[in-house]
C-alpha cells in the first residue's frame, strides 16, 4: 500500500509542477476527478490506461512514475526524453542542436577546471 501512496505523491507532484489542477488533469485524462483524488491520496490503484493518460498529460515516462528506484541518471535521461517530446515537432531539431553545443561546452569547462586542479596539486 506504501508503494501506491508513492506513487500518488508522484502524481501530483508533477501535476502541480506543470501547473494543472485536479479536475484539469482529470479532464486532459478522461477520468473523473474524484479518481485523480483517490489515485493522489494514495486509496485508488490507477489502472495501467489511467497511469498512461496521466504520463501524456504530465509529460512523464512510465517508468520514471512507477520504477521508485530508477537510478538517477536515468531518471535524468528520462526527463530529457520527454522534454525533447514535449516540444512541438518543429523545434525538436534546434533543441537538440542547442543541447549538442551546450554539451560541448559544458565539457570544455570541466576539462579546463580538471587540469588548472591537476596543474595546482602538482605545485603542492
Amino acid at each position: 500500500m506504501e508503494l501506491i501512496k508513492e506513487l500518488g505523491r508522484r502524481i501530483q507532484k508533477a501535476r502541480k509542477e506543470k501547473g494543472l489542477t485536479q479536475q484539469e488533469l482529470a479532464d486532459l485524462s478522461h477520468v473523473s476527478l474524484k479518481h485523480v483524488q483517490g489515485c493522489e491520496r494514495g486509496v485508488k490503484n490507477p489502472s495501467f490506461e489511467v497511469l498512461r493518460a496521466f504520463c501524456k498529460v504530465l509529460n512523464l515516462s512510465l517508468d520514471s512514475l512507477i520504477n521508485l528506484d530508477l537510478p538517477e541518471d536515468e531518471q535524468a535521461a528520462n526527463d530529457m526524453r520527454q522534454l525533447y517530446l514535449s516540444c512541438p515537432p518543429a523545434a525538436r531539431k534546434v533543441l537538440l542542436n542547442s543541447t549538442r553545443a551546450l554539451t560541448d561546452e559544458l565539457k570544455e569547462m570541466v576539462q579546463a577546471a580538471g587540469a588548472e586542479l591537476d596543474k595546482n596539486l602538482e605545485d603542492k
